[in-house]
């Protein structure tokens, strides 16, 4: 949306302008080459949400002192720590069914991933994705202009601004949790409400934590360092896993919440070491620097969004939390749908935002054009056949994640509806994940918040209706009605701003549907093939085997279905995969 405040070029010291930039289309603001996209959901997914910090691409100042190989290898480095950060969520939830998901137990767990709903929301609000689309941009033009000090003073003036404002707060709700956690998440078991009250309090620690973590991941990516920040986030859930499953025996369920501060912490000692090297961090508060100022005025539209966000997640859990075992169950489908967006959808999102940028920044639209076409239609192509797949296996692919431990075959199959239902808005989640970023690429972060404001109110007002007649599956339909009207709307404002013609998407659907249907087909007959061999076993192995032959039957069909018609997409899937081949 146009007049947001980083359409002002920014100074290059105080009182004195940029010179003029090259030419740039009028939708994009003349503030910084680049900016960063966040990951959102899956790197840190307890009680069904992604909490971790944005996990930025490259900068415009980084990739200037970078060579190609360079750039493309930090790109590999980001995007494969985002992939094992998404396979590591799905871990975690599964060590926690495992140990706690049994009939016996899954009130305690419950409680725990309720408990987490508070510190989640204060870590939203005050950093999540806010810090890493607004302080990455600042702090990289600063660099690019020669500024290195000055940039450094600005996040580490940050960085001091968000404990300024946690601590505080954190004290405060420690003080009035008895009466926040019971209206948030009033738990149908009435005796684990101390329980939840006091996991809660636990983890009061871990958002205070994490933004820290958020800052020092923006501040090393904008100098250039993307191996460290893309670590840390698997420490965390290393941390977490590692607490489950070693100290449950003594500490019970409060070893869980135990596991999440200490992940917190290894996130920030991770990233401490390259951080002090590099002078990311000093004791100061300077907020009349207008790179200060600034960045807290490219924050506030994002933390405005991620603020509206919560309330879905809110609203859900107030919901999944009335049923004995639903928010298990809502959180553990949730997780397996953010594996597909985390493989697909996030990645490719990270790694197109720098052509992206760069090419508005050099007034090259059509390039820019080609560039958004060329990767929701390649989006679109790989998403669809994939919602088939994995909609005629989830059974199987339900018992291979999830059926572990304590957590038996009879509640596998209660997660199986639910996660059929998230699979609905699949393809929306997945489009999102590269749209948002595109507006980032213009210095655009009202756009994408004005779509996500419109996907809240969606998402609450279909959950409060679905809920009493459909309960879980009325929740994970209400999410996807929220995602396909978030990204209706980004669309039509895309095509809007830079006059996108629609009908090659509407081809690739076309051309892509039917073959998702015949792919689905013949994952479904050797699904039902390879059980009958082994008859039904639920051994690793055996679904191992089974899932590989039924989506390898798939992944055929469609190829072959692409090379007949001869899908240019076919084209360009082939051609990256040699070139990561190459590039290994």
């Amino acid at each position: 949306m146009s007049g947001h405040p980083g359409s002002r070029r920014p100074p290059t010291s105080r009182g004195r302008a940029n010179p003029p930039s090259v030419r740039q289309p009028a939708w994009q603001p003349r503030r910084y080459l680049q900016t960063s996209p966040e990951v959102v959901a899956g790197d840190v997914v307890l009680g069904g949400e992604a909490t971790s910090p944005a996990t930025p691409g490259l900068s415009a100042a980084s990739a200037a002192r970078l060579g190609g190989r360079a750039i493309a290898m930090a790109g590999v480095v980001v995007v494969a720590g985002v992939v094992l950060s998404r396979l590591l969520g799905w871990l975690r939830t599964s060590v926690f069914l495992a140990e706690f998901g049994s009939k016996a137990q899954v009130g305690q767990l419950d409680a725990f991933l309720a408990a987490f709903r508070i510190p989640d929301t204060l870590f939203q609000l005050v950093a999540a994705g806010a810090v890493g689309s607004a302080l990455v941009p600042v702090a990289s033009a600063l660099l690019a202009n020669g500024e290195d000090r000055r940039a450094r003073r600005v996040v580490a003036t940050i960085a001091n601004l968000i404990l300024i404002v946690l601590v505080p707060l954190a004290i405060v709700v420690w003080f009035a949790a008895p009466a926040i956690v019971p209206a948030i998440a009033p738990i149908k078991d009435a005796s684990s409400l101390p329980l939840e009250i006091e996991l809660t309090r636990w983890m009061l620690l871990s958002p205070i934590l994490l933004a820290i973590a958020a800052v020092m991941t923006a501040g090393l990516n904008a100098t250039g360092i993307f191996g460290v920040p893309a670590l840390a986030p698997n420490v965390y859930n290393i941390a977490i896993i590692v607490c489950a499953v070693a100290l449950t025996p003594v500490m019970g369920i409060n070893a869980l919440a135990l596991g999440v501060v200490l992940g917190a912490a290894g996130h920030v000692a991770t990233q401490a070491f390259a951080v002090r090297k590099n002078g990311l961090y000093a004791p100061v508060v300077d907020i009349h620097d207008p790179a200060v100022r600034e960045t807290l005025l490219l924050m506030a539209p994002r933390a405005l969004g991620l603020g509206a966000t919560q309330i879905v997640f809110v609203v859900t859990t107030y919901f999944a939390v009335q049923l004995t075992g639903g928010m298990t169950v809502y959180t553990a489908a949730f997780t397996a749908l953010q594996i597909p967006v985390g493989l697909i959808g996030v990645p490719l999102g990270i790694v197109l935002l720098p052509p992206l940028s760069q090419a508005l920044a050099r007034g090259d639209t059509e390039k820019f054009r080609r560039l958004v076409d060329q990767s929701l239609r390649l989006l679109l192509y790989v998403a669809i056949p994939l919602t088939g797949v994995m909609i005629v296996l989830a059974g199987p692919g339900m018992t291979l994640l999830y059926q572990h431990g304590g957590f038996t075959p009879e509640e596998v199959a209660t997660i199986v509806p639910v996660f059929l239902v998230f699979l609905i808005g699949l393809v929306a989640h997945v489009l999102i994940s590269l749209l948002a970023p595109i507006f980032y690429a213009g210095k655009d972060t009202r756009t994408p918040v004005t779509a996500a404001l419109l996907a809240v109110a969606v998402d609450v007002l279909a959950a409060a209706l679905l809920f009493p007649q459909f309960q879980l599956n009325g929740l994970a339909l209400a999410i996807g009605l929220g995602a396909w009207a978030e990204v209706t709307m980004l669309f039509l404002l895309l095509r809007r701003r830079q006059g996108f013609d629609l009908r090659p998407l509407g081809l690739t659907v076309a051309f892509a549907v039917p073959g998702a249907s015949l792919a689905a087909a013949a994952s479904l007959a050797v699904d039902r093939f390879a059980a009958g061999v082994t008859h039904g076993s639920s051994s690793l192995v055996g679904l191992v085997v089974e899932l590989g032959l039924a989506g390898a039957a798939g992944v055929g069909v469609y190829l072959a279905w692409s090379r007949v018609l001869r899908l240019p997409e076919l084209t360009t899937v082939t051609g990256l995969a040699k070139t990561v081949l190459r590039r290994g």
